[in-house]
C-alpha cells in the first residue's frame, strides 16, 4: 500500500519565520506532536515537535529529563519559555527533515519512522506538503493488512 493512501492530508504548517508561542499554540490546539516548517514559497525545510522546544527551554537539561530521577524546576522553564516565546522556529526546528513522497510503501515509511523515533513526517511532492505520515495509523494499516491475509 502507499503512503498517499494513507496520509493524512490536513496541511497545518508553520512558517519558518513565526515564533515558538504560535508554533506551541498551533502544535496544542491540533493535538500534535509536531508541525512541518515552510518556507516563504511552501516548501517544507523543517519540522518543529514539542521535544524540540522542551529541548530550546531547557538546553542541556533535555537528557536528564529523560531519567525518572530529575525534576526540572517549573519555575526555571516557564522563565526559560516565556524569553524565547518569540524566537522563530527556524532557529529550533530540525532542518535534516524525513520527508516521504505519496508512493512510498506504508511498510518503508513505518519502519523508517520506528527506525528514526519520530511520530510523525511530512509527505512532499516536489518538496511541497502534500500531507502527513502518522506512526499510530500506519502501524494500525499494517496489523489490518497482516489479519486480512490469515
Amino acid at each position: 500500500m502507499r503512503v498517499g493512501d494513507v496520509m493524512d492530508r490536513d496541511l497545518t504548517a508553520l512558517s519558518e519565520h513565526v515564533g515558538l508561542a504560535t508554533a506551541i499554540e498551533v502544535i496544542s490546539r491540533h493535538r500534535l506532536t509536531g508541525v512541518p516548517v515552510l518556507d516563504d514559497d511552501g516548501r517544507v525545510v523543517g519540522f518543529i515537535s514539542e521535544k524540540d522546544i522542551v529541548k530550546a527551554a531547557l538546553p542541556g537539561y533535555f537528557e536528564y529529563i529523560q531519567d525518572p530521577s530529575f525534576i526540572p524546576d517549573f519555575g526555571q522553564f516557564q522563565s526559560r519559555l516565556k524569553k524565547i516565546r518569540n524566537e522563530p522556529v527556524s532557529r529550533y526546528m530540525h532542518r535534516d527533515v524525513i520527508s516521504f513522497t505519496e508512493d512510498d510503501s506504508d511498510f518503508f515509511v513505518a519502519m523508517t519512522l520506528i527506525r528514526h523515533n519520530l511520530k510523525r513526517a511530512p509527505v512532499v511532492r516536489e518538496g511541497f506538503l502534500v500531507g502527513v505520515v502518522n506512526r499510530t495509523d500506519l502501524l494500525e494499516r499494517i496489523m489490518v493488512a497482516s489479519e486480512d491475509e490469515l
